[in-house]
């Protein structure tokens, strides 16, 4: 609320020549700015014994049905869903935002809702750009970044760590470039996947949308990075197996990646790491006058 990001001045200079407007017409503003606060009148409409089975597997403290948690769920991150917002505009919102931690509260979960036909929704860390999140038929949204999100094992002899799905980029990075101090390592590592989405986005997000580091020509795609994950679905639990390669077929971490909750909910996932040797790392990018020459390049 302090402060405004005002734009640069190539692209003032655009807007107004696009779309025919002048300097009087950005002196002000008279739409909403969207700093109130959040009060819907969308009351849960899941029965209280529902309710009550969730209490008993996460906890009174990790089940709410009030209006910003629920809101906060709602929508990803296009500019869509934020004009929706700022236009209080809500097409979906789920009746009760739980908030795991542990693996086997979510296998419960999964078996709850399925038992009783209640729609079920993720959210990891929110950055989806294709409405991927929103809870189209109300239910149950997993909040999975405030509890869901710890290193569950280390191992520097197979160069892996298994985490939890809700684990944000930031918070992997973290870990394995202080593995020293955190796992007792011989030196730090780096998972080696960053997308243009890293520091908002989760470890389960990259997997089951098959995400690709826009700084990751390197270490390649999450698809290469995965080596195996553990689903809670409506007909039990799947665990992939955990071998860097296999002369079998089909390859069932492959099938499961990229699912985005189609197959069932990503609790665990063991990734490959890497070496951490910033001296070795160089960042750059090319500014191409327009965007045929940006093409002819590419190709």
């Amino acid at each position: 609320p302090e402060f405004v990001k005002y734009p640069n001045e190539s692209l003032f200079k655009m807007m107004k020549e696009k779309f025919q407007m002048t300097d009087e017409d950005f002196k002000t503003y008279a739409g909403d700015i969207g700093m109130d606060s959040v009060k819907l009148d969308r009351p849960c409409q899941l029965q209280k014994a529902h309710l009550e089975a969730f209490r008993a597997i996460v906890g009174s403290e990790n089940v709410t049905t009030e209006d910003y948690p629920r809101l906060a769920v709602a929508y990803g991150k296009t500019g869509y869903d934020a004009a929706r917002l700022r236009e209080k505009r809500i097409d979906s919102l789920p009746d009760v935002v739980l908030y795991p931690s542990e693996t086997e509260e979510i296998e419960k979960i999964v078996a709850y809702c399925t038992e009783h036909s209640i729609p079920l929704y993720v959210y990891g860390g929110g950055s989806s750009v294709t409405r991927g999140v929103e809870p189209i038929k109300g239910g149950v949204s997993l909040d999975m970044r405030k509890n869901f999100n710890r290193v569950l094992s280390f191992n520097e002899t197979d160069q892996t760590i298994t985490v939890q799905s809700g684990i944000s980029g930031p918070q992997l990075e973290d870990a394995l470039e202080n593995a020293p101090a955190r796992f007792g390592a011989r030196r730090a590592y780096t998972c080696g996947h960053f997308p243009q989405s890293f520091e908002y986005s989760s470890v389960g997000g990259w997997v089951v949308t098959r995400g690709a580091g826009q700084n990751s020509t390197y270490y390649g795609c999450i698809t290469d990075i995965v080596l195996s994950q553990k689903y809670a679905t409506p007909i039990g639990v799947i665990q992939t197996s955990h071998y860097p390669r296999e002369a079998t077929g089909p390859d069932l971490n492959q099938i499961m990646m990229g699912g985005e909750g189609a197959f069932g909910v990503l609790t665990e996932v063991t990734l490959k790491v890497f070496r951490y040797m910033p001296e070795n790392r160089k960042r750059f990018s090319y500014i191409f006058k327009d965007w045929e020459t940006a093409r002819k390049a590419a190709r």
